[in-house]
This record gives C-alpha cells, structure tokens and sequence, in this order.
C-alpha cells in the first residue's frame, strides 16, 4: 500500500521512457509505477494524484466510516466505499479533476490524468561525495590570481566551485561548471550571471536549506546590453541551459490572516495562526476595506511570539479580524450553522517577505531614476528550482520579457509544436516585492509549479500568464497584493480601463489548476480569466482555441479590495498590442469549435471568495458554469454579473453589507443587487441573500434579483428555476420601470410580466407586472412591498414579440410600435408603445433598441401598429410574423389587429416551426371568415378589414412542438411553447 503522495512523484517520473546518464561516475534511473496503485482513503487527507490516461486506482477504504468521492465538477464519482472495502476506477480522459468526499468534507484532492503528450525532465542532481570542489578563495582555483572587482568571471565545464567568501564586485559571471554556496553568510555582486550547458548555481538543498544568509546583487548598468544575443538582456540571471537552485531555510507559515480585529494605531497583530517570524522581519498586511480606502502596509516586525507579532511602527488602517456567521436575524459574530455552514471570511492576510536568500537588484540610479531592476528568465534546457528565495527591486520597467521570474518558450518549438511540459520548474515559499514589471510570467511554458508565494507592490498583471498556451500548471496558494498600473504599461490591457487594468492574476489559458490564491489590492481585477479565440505572441502557431478548452480546476480563490472586479471572466486579448473585447468562453469536449449540444462541456468555479471590490464580485461572459459554494460580499453593484446562458449559482452566500461596514459601500450608477438574472439562462438557487435593501432608484436593479436584463422576451417564466433561496432582511429585488413607460419614453422595453412561482414578490404563481391599465386591467392585483409602480396580479399573461414586415430582420426589429388594449367595445384600455428603434438606443439604460415586445392577457384584445408619435412604417404589403409564447393550451385565446394592406388579399396559419415551415406538422391554417362577429365566435380564424387595411386573427394555443413534448418541464421549450404567427400575401 502506498500513499498518495508517493503515486504523485512515481507515477510522474513514470511519463518518461527512459532518462540515463552519467555524472561523475553515478548513474540516475527512474522508478518505475505500480501498475494498479492503491490509494489509502482516511479522514481529513488531502491527495494530490498525477497518473497517465489508463491507469486504473485501487481506493481503499482504511477507515472506520465508509467514504463516497466525486469530481467536483460532476464527471466521475465511485460508489460508497465501506470500511475494508476498496473499488478499482479507471481514468481514461487526460485532464485535470478536483473531487471531494460526500460524507466528510475535510477529504478532498486532485487527479492529474496526464495524455500521452512528452513531459520534460532535465537531468538534476546535487554535488554528491564523489564530486571535487575548489574553493573560491584559494588562488590555485583561478591559476594563481583571486577574481578581483570589475573581473569577468567564468567557471567551465567541469569545474566546481565553493563559493566560501563574499567576492568584490564583478562584472560578471559564467557558468558552465557549477558554483556552490558554503554554509555561511555570503555576498554575491555581479552585473549579470549566466548559465549554459550543464551549468550549475545551488544554494542550500532540499533536504538541507540554506540557514545562513545569502544575498545575490545584480548591478549592470547598461540599460541596452544584451550580453546573450539572444534577447535576454542584462543584469539578470539568465539560463540558456543549467540549473538555478535555491532553497533557503522558510518560515513555518508563509503567510495566514489576523485572528482578531487590529484597530489604526495598533501595534501589536493577533494571527489565525502561530509563526516563528523573526525580530526584524518584513511582513505585509492587505486591506480589508475598499480599493482607494486602505492599502497594503508593509511593517517590521519587532517580537513574534507564536500568535502575537508585535510592530515596529503602528498600523496606519484598521483591519477586520474575525469570522461572520449567519443566523436567522442577518450576520453575527456567534459561530452558527443554523442557517448556512458557509463563513464570510474577511479578515486581513498577513505574509512575511523576509528570507535567507535574497535575490535583489541594486539599489542605484539606474533603478531609481529607470525602474532598472533585476531579473530571473530561463530558456532552452533551463532549470529554476527557488524554495525559501526573497526577490525584491526586481523586473525593469517598460521593457518586454525583463520580469522578476520569467519562464520563456521552455514546452513549443516554432512550429508550434509541443516540446514537452517543464515539470521540473519550481517557485515555492518565496516572495517577489517591489518589482518595475509584473511578478512570475510563465510565457509559452507548461508544468510549472508556482506555489505559496507572496507578490507585493508590483507594476503591471502579477501572476501572468503570456501567449495562452500555458498549460496544466499549478498555480495555487499565493498571496498577491498591491498591483498597480506601470508608469509606461507594456500592453494595453496594463492600463485601468471599464474592467480592466492591471490585476492580481493575468490567466489566458483554461487548463491550469488556479486553487487557494488570494488577490488583494489590485488597481484592475483580483482574477483576470482572459481567454481568447486563438494565441498570442511567439507561440500564434500552436494549435489550440484557449477560448474553448477545458477548464483545468478554479477553487479556493479569494479576490478582495480590488478596483475592478473580483473575478473577470471575459474581455480576453485580441492582439499583440493587448487590446481587448468581448468574447464568451465555451469549454467544448474536443476542445474545438463551439458545437452547442454536440461538444459543450460544464465548468466549475467552486468555494469562491469575493469581497470588498469596487466592481462586481464575479463578472462573467460564458456558457454552461457552475459557480457553486461562493462566498460574495461587500462588493460594489451586482455581485454576479455579466452575460451567459446555462448556468447554475447554487449552495452559496451572497451578503450586500456584512458587519465590516464601518467604510459606506461606494455606490456609482448602479446600486447593490445580488445576482443578475442573465436574461433567465441561469439557475439561481439553494443560495442564502442577505442585507439587499432596495434602492430609491428605480432605474437601477437592486435587492436579491436583479430585474434590469428581463429584455429579451415579453413575459419571462425563468424564475421557476430559482427555487429555495433564503432571503434575510433582503428585499426579492426592484422592479427597474421599462424605458417605454419611463419619462422621457425609450425605444426599447423590459419584459411586461414576470412569473413568480415561489412567491418572492406576492402570491405564488402570480404575475409581477407594472401598474399600468394595460397589464392591471382586469386581473386580481396586490400591492408588492416597497413598490408603488408594480402590482403582483394572478396569470397567466401571453408574450407577442419577434415582429418581421416585409422581410425585414429576424432577430433585430426596429420598427415603432404602438400597441393598444382594446375593451369589449374596442375602446382603447391602455397603450404599450415603443418609439422607432432605427436611430440608436435612446432608452433609459441604453438597451439594445431591437428589444420590443408586449405582455397580453388571455382573451385579451389588442390592436398592433407599426408607428410612434413621430414616425409610421408604410402598410405591410407582402407578409407579417411574429411570435406568441406562454399560450400552453386551446383554451389560451388572443385577439389581434395586424395592420396590413387592403390591396391585397391574405392567408394566414400558425406553427411551432421557428422556420415558419408552411407544410406538415405542426400547422394550424386559420379560417377566414367575413365578418368581426364571425371572427369573435370562430376559434383561429382570421378577418381581413379591407377598409381599415387590418386583418385580425383569434388564435389559441396548445399546439403540437417539433420533436414531441419536452421531458424537462424547466427547459425553454416546455416553459413558454412558442408559436408563430404569420400572415402572408400568395
């Protein structure tokens, strides 16, 4: 039996063939996996599993409770598994799965199912016994002359060095042997260092870190040297080939969070958890406040005591500290499951940057006066491996490729083609701060591994992902704060814009695992999640659609006290230059081209944290997503917002004001709202809303739903998919005023009713409708809480929308209208117009002026004119559609007045075919008659009023649908069975 992280490391090594060679007389071989590995389930493990596509896993079930896992994202999940018992399961499909224990929730891992693509393993080993190293300070070692200042300085192949003083000053540094740091304080002061071939630069081991203090300065004055020829620059560390390793000696906690509140002027930090930190330290503190209200403070710490840090100056904001719950009443401080076991977790990250080693650029005038700072970048067979590193006046500003860690085209050849994943790659308890340009850029690179890093004060996108074809690395656990827009940004979307500008984490590929971060304090988004149709850069050639690939794992992520908003996904790169646009991200099976139903797959974002940003908590542009388990608060307008179809937010905690609320939430155009209701395409519901007031607004959503974006049909039967959501001191949500009955009048308008089956806004089943004569007339109305525009009438209410004259387009109608309800006596009841949508959106939000449409109720009776106060449209001559919804049976009956010219004689038929298909089933032909009397006592029939150039047709529902009845009674088909009407001259 063995555990799980042993399948991780042989199961990995075993994606190579064969790797041998020689060093020093010692040979390296792989070890080979277990053919059928076994994995020990127990209590609270964490498993992080990487096997090849085939390889079947033996659960066992060691415990004394039985188990049931499953993928988070619905795609496997085993049967229960009793103590003693154990299950084989096969994985077949390369990609990468988050899953978790149904019966204890502690439990949870990943499983890395690699394709049979290569993985890059360079060969690595450490000086071993057998190995012979000079030392730096004997003169024999150099032939008899120390290097002395200003000395280019060069190790060949085959020579190896004990680094055991600190040398003078050089100009620079060559290694094609290796170099080894002593066990003792050192300085290293070079312009540049370089590395080829089998070139080696090692401080510490991994089982042995560096416990001393090691400081690397990098000090190349010339700002337009490139000592390589290759674009690689100066005063850095460049591996053209070798290996950096690095592995200092890191505190026990990297980083953690307050365990109480810090007030302004305190000086002492209670953390979440114990620290070793030591007196002099650097540590940072984020915001728990609004972008532009705190910010990041960086502080030395003067005594640590496990959970006590005391400062050597006080704190200048005030951070929150403790966890909130939710009771019955609204948010406490009481811990309590009774409602939700969901915690609102905003209290303040606090990270330590301080290491043994140092990696640092000079502090000069170059640095000063230019943002000329050092920087990392490894090419060709290049290995970096930094554990326990501080990197600090890193990156130079303004300057392509020049960032502080810098992995450079290491997995695709020109061609495009794939070289292999850069397995070895590793940047691990370390922290970056004080750079001129970004963070860690992984650039045409997959299988690295970034993990429980700290960026801070950083110029430009920090964690960033380049040419969208990095793939399958790991980026998880890093905490990133103070990110801001570079004096001179290096692409477009660097700059602060709607939505954009610099941000915490830059991700242009799908298929990486992004889990545990925390992005704080960024002038752009927390999670930029920008994935575009097709690659950027050096790597245009490599054949994926980013745009459409699987969603690697998005778990566990926090994003707070951003200027944008928390989460983006949407606004990908569409060149070069960085310029962006919308685009929809729609995972496919094949990673291909969108095929709808053929090859969509879902998404999951899971157990997400958004708060205190100064935009939407998630802003999304996608198909099929899952956003499960969010945690959403404080944030500033619509806390889900964006444009998708298919979705689900579902088991989550939305919270419009928590207890830390001593700043007011900075309200722009749009006041807060909990959830967007996409247009009725998502699934919003099991969720737990609290503190969403309604605003005086009311051409603003605000409350639980927002009712803005109900525009695209006349009466929207979507919120059945809405059910059991729990709503405390939270108001269901504003009734926006249609921009057709708003003052001035618009040329688009808003859904006439809405169906509300729960009963958020009045009586279940009832109809939320405008108070006007039109929709109110004849129904049994009541008042809906804090609205005086709205009343909660009882249905149902029938949709006419989809106007085409004269072949005009289908899908964007324009043409005014004016639309009268007619009493028994054809006097006019009410009117619903909408003026000419031909000379832009001049509406009250800027809709999209081929919205128009209107809400009917049964047996009603409606004349249709295509005209406004100001503008008519020439009488139809050669045919009139539209579409009628929500008519479910042949009792469900309209009257309709159509115009239409007298000089022409017509037909007229209904169908559920949206072609209009005039032959076979479904079709219903409507009888002419002579005479109105006649029409009002014949079912479907038609009358054309030659003298009033109208034809009116009484047409009922309950037609046949193509294909059958639906089988999912919450499907769009089986809810609003749309029928179209057309009449038509032969």
């Amino acid at each position: 039996m063995i555990r799980s992280r042993f399948i991780h490391v042989s199961l990995l090594l075993a994606c190579c063939t064969l790797v041998i060679a020689v060093i020093a007389g010692s040979s390296v071989s792989l070890i080979a996996a277990p053919a059928k590995p076994q994995v020990s389930l127990s209590q609270a493990q964490t498993y992080d599993l990487h096997v090849n596509a085939g390889t079947t896993i033996n659960w066992f079930n060691a415990d004394s409770v039985p188990h049931r896992l499953r993928a988070v994202d619905g795609s496997w999940e085993t049967p229960v598994i009793a103590p003693g018992e154990q299950i084989n399961q096969t994985f077949t499909t390369a990609g990468l799965s988050a899953f978790l224990c149904d019966f204890d929730p502690a439990m949870r891992g990943t499983i890395v199912v690699q394709s049979p693509h290569a993985v890059f393993v360079p060969l690595v080993t450490n000086m071993t016994a057998n190995m012979t190293a000079e030392r730096w300070s004997n003169p024999a070692t150099w032939g008899g002359r120390l290097p002395q200042a200003g000395d280019a300085v060069t190790i060949p192949a085959g020579k190896v060095v004990l680094l055991d003083v600190s040398p003078p000053p050089l100009q620079s540094l060559l290694i094609e042997g290796e170099l080894h740091f002593d066990r003792q304080n050192l300085n290293l002061t070079v312009g540049w260092i370089m590395l080829h071939g089998r070139g080696r630069l090692q401080i510490g081991t991994p089982t042995e870190p560096f416990t001393q203090q090691a400081t690397i300065t990098l000090t190349a004055a010339n700002l337009d040297e490139d000592v390589t020829g290759m674009d690689m620059g100066t005063r850095g560390i460049l591996l053209m080939g070798g290996t950096f390793e690095a592995y200092g000696q890191t505190p026990d906690r990297i980083w953690t969070r307050l365990a109480d509140h810090a007030a302004t002027g305190s000086t002492t930090l209670t953390l979440a958890e114990p620290v070793n930190w030591q007196t002099g330290d650097q540590i940072v503190i984020a915001p728990t406040d609004f972008y532009g209200v705190a910010g990041t403070e960086r502080l030395t710490v003067q005594a640590a005591n496990e959970t006590q840090v005391v400062l050597t100056t006080p704190l200048q904001k005030e951070r929150w500290g403790r966890l909130q719950y939710v009771s019955p009443t609204g948010m406490t401080l009481t811990p309590t499951t009774e409602v939700t076991p969901l915690v609102l977790d905003e209290r303040a990250e606090v990270g330590v940057l301080s290491r043994r080693i140092v990696i640092q650029g000079a502090d000069d005038e170059r640095w000063r006066n230019d943002r000329f700072g050092g920087h990392i970048m490894v090419m060709g067979n290049g290995v970096l491996r930094l554990n326990g590193v501080e990197l600090r006046r890193m990156g130079q500003g303004g300057r392509l490729g020049r960032y502080p860690i810098h992995f450079h085209l290491l997995s695709y050849a020109a061609d495009g083609s794939l070289i292999g994943d850069a397995t070895q790659q590793l940047v691990e308890n370390s922290s970056i701060w004080n750079s001129a340009n970004r963070c860690i850029t992984i650039h045409g690179t997959n299988g690295t591994t970034i993990r429980n890093n700290i960026c801070y004060d950083i110029a430009g996108h920090a964690i960033f992902l380049e040419d969208a074809v990095e793939r399958r690395n790991l980026i998880e656990n890093n905490l990133v704060l103070k990110v801001r827009q570079p004096p001179v940004p290096l692409l477009n979307h660097d700059r602060a814009g709607f939505r954009r500008g610099p941000s915490g984490f830059w991700i242009t590929n799908p298929d990486n695992i992004v889990r545990g971060n925390v992005a704080a304090d960024a002038a752009g988004n927390g999670f930029w999640l920008a994935f575009p149709e097709r690659p950027l850069g050096s790597n245009k050639l490599v054949p994926i659609r980013p745009v459409n690939t699987r969603l690697g794992i998005f778990s566990h992520n926090v994003a707070h006290s951003n200027g944008k908003p928390g989460i983006n996904l949407d606004f990908p790169p569409i060149d070069d230059a960085g310029n962006t646009r919308e685009v929809k991200y729609i995972p496919t099976s094949d990673d291909g081209p969108d095929r709808y139903d053929d090859n969509r797959v879902r998404f999951t974002f899971s157990d997400i944290t958004t708060y205190k940003n100064n935009d939407n908590g998630l802003w999304n542009r996608t198909s099929w997503p899952d956003y499960v388990r969010f945690v959403s608060a404080d944030n500033t307008g619509m806390f889900f917002a964006g444009a998708g179809d298919d979705g689900k937010i579902r088991d989550s905690l939305i919270v419009g004001v928590s207890l830390n609320n001593r700043t007011p939430t900075p309200i722009y155009d749009q006041p807060n709202a909990a959830v967007a209701s996409y247009h009725s395409t998502f699934d919003i519901f099991d969720n737990v809303i609290v503190n969403f007031p309604l605003s005086p607004r009311l051409d603003r959503a605000s409350g639980a739903f927002a009712t803005n974006d109900y525009y695209l049909i006349p009466v929207d039967r979507g919120l059945i998919r809405n059910p059991n959501n729990i709503l405390i001191n939270t108001h269901p949500g504003r009734r926006v005023v249609s921009p057709n009955i708003n003052t001035p009048v618009g040329n688009a308008v808003i859904a006439g009713a809405l169906w509300d089956p729960h009963g958020y806004w009045g009586p279940k089943n009832n109809y939320w409708v405008y108070d006007i004569p039109f929709l109110t007339v004849g129904k049994t109305c009541v008042p809906v809480s804090g609205e005086d525009h709205t009343k909660s009438c009882n249905g149902p209410y029938f949709g006419v929308s989809g106007f085409r004259v004269d072949g005009s387009p289908p899908y964007e109608p324009k043409m005014p209208l004016t639309i009268s309800r007619l009493d028994a006596s054809n006097q006019i009841i009410g009117q619903w117009i909408v003026e000419d949508g031909r000379g832009g959106s001049r509406n009250t939000f800027g809709i999209v002026a081929h919205m128009r449409h209107f809400a009917a109720v049964p047996n009603g009776r409606y004349r249709i004119e295509f005209r406004d106060a100001v503008t008519a449209l020439p009488l139809p001559t050669q045919e009139v559609k539209l579409n009628l919804s929500n008519m479910h049976t042949t009792d469900d009956k309209l009257i309709l007045a159509v115009p239409f010219s007298g000089s022409r004689t017509v037909q007229a038929y209904l169908t559920t075919r949206e072609s209009y298909q005039q032959s076979g089933p479904p079709i219903r032909h409507l009888t002419k008659v002579n005479s109105f009397a006649s029409l009002l006592n014949t079912d479907n029939s038609f009358w054309q009023d030659n003298a009033s150039n109208q034809v009116w047709v009484n047409v009922s529902g309950g037609m046949t649908l193509p294909g059958g009845e639906p089988t999912n009674p919450l499907s769009d088909k089986a809810l609003y069975r749309e029928t179209y009407l057309r009449i038509f001259a032969p």
